[in-house]
């Protein structure tokens, strides 16, 4: 399982991308980033703080992956090589959500991943749900990855199981000096089921990263789906910017994961 699968987000549409956004747009995003993000999280805490936590009514979930590679936002990230991936999540009937997840390369390879998750999520109707999540991400196992840590706050907003717009704002703690530390993303994926298995994935996104600059960043795919099993394979790009920004931009390239549920 990719990235995306065990952090809920749809693979990113692979185009040509332009910039999703215009420059005068992202620039006032960027200038209310921080208020969005407290606005996010007190969100968050209010939910939290009206629901009362039932040990015995507690759920959880697990998952255990085995994806082509590490992936994030359109690029891979460490080397290109296998990895594999679990996560933990505990449910509350109310709507909140606990989990972790840990992704770490094959052996020879230093990069891993430990991502830690707390969310609320509400019905807003039978055919709407939102979701507002703070997460941490963290690469213990290599040091130029590191600086790619963050803390991350998000809102979105979804139509059934077929599509959902997100809203990401995220700090890096390591880039203290940074004039502009606080980066976001805004991203759009959709599924559009083939029959009870098969399904059809896609989604666009714009992102503000590290040290400064945006990029675009998408995917198209196929998802295969039986009783506790998922197979997707996606086709991930980014934009010309996301190579001067990311080691790890490229044009284009194929994505693997096989994903069990339990």
């Amino acid at each position: 399982m990719q990235e995306c699968g065990l952090a809920r987000r749809s693979p990113p549409l692979s185009l040509s991308l332009n910039p999703v956004h215009p420059a005068a747009w992202a620039h006032r995003f960027s200038r209310c980033a921080p208020a969005l993000s407290k606005a996010i999280c007190a969100v968050i805490w209010c939910g939290l703080g009206t629901s009362a936590v039932q040990a015995q009514a507690r759920e959880w979930s697990a998952e255990l992956a085995l994806s082509s590679e590490l992936t994030e936002r359109g690029a891979f990230v460490g080397e290109r090589k296998p990895a594999l991936q679990g996560a933990v999540t505990l449910y509350d009937p109310r709507g909140w959500s606990a989990g972790v997840v840990l992704g770490m390369q094959q052996a020879g390879s230093r990069t891993s991943r430990v991502i830690v998750r707390a969310a609320q999520d509400w019905l807003l109707s039978n055919d709407w749900q939102s979701q507002a999540s703070l997460q941490y991400y963290a690469y213990p196992g290599d040091r130029s990855s590191r600086i790619f840590d963050r803390a991350e706050a998000g809102l979105s907003f979804g139509f059934r199981d077929l599509w959902v717009l997100g809203v990401s704002l995220y700090h890096y703690p390591h880039t203290s000096g940074d004039s502009a530390p606080m980066r976001w993303t805004v991203d759009v994926g959709a599924r559009w089921p083939l029959g009870e298995q098969f399904s059809l994935t896609a989604a666009v996104g714009h992102a503000s990263v590290k040290p400064r600059g945006n990029y675009s960043y998408g995917s198209t795919g196929l998802a295969w789906h039986r009783q506790a099993w998922r197979l997707e394979l996606s086709y991930l790009s980014t934009d010309r910017r996301a190579r001067s920004l990311l080691t790890s931009g490229t044009p284009g390239h194929w994505s693997a994961a096989l994903t069990h549920s339990f």
